[in-house]
């Protein structure tokens, strides 16, 4: 499998799936990986919205549960809160 790059996702039109995201989590940029790629809930709560994954100050104040909805509009609010208890405590590293 070839490591996935920020490159690739924003330059590529090609959608990768959650696991080749989740294979490659450590080398992408959260921001990137929301703003280019159709996610799920369960992804955005575990990966997304996990403040251990952030690469910059900018996204510890930007990405919040508003920001992930605005660019993944077919997850509701709902869904996502529901996916963040289950994650809550819980070490969301791979």
């Amino acid at each position: 499998m070839t490591k996935l790059t920020c490159s690739d996702l924003r330059n590529n039109r090609n959608k990768y799936s959650l696991a080749e995201l989740e294979k490659n989590i450590d080398n992408l940029q959260i921001k990137i990986i929301l703003t280019t790629q159709i996610l799920n809930a369960d992804f955005c709560a575990k990966y997304i919205l996990d403040e251990n994954r952030t690469t910059c100050e900018e996204d510890v104040w930007l990405i919040d549960i508003g920001y992930v909805l605005h660019h993944q509009p077919h997850i509701t609010r709902e869904d996502l809160e529901d996916k963040m208890d289950f994650y809550e405590g819980e070490p969301r590293s791979v």
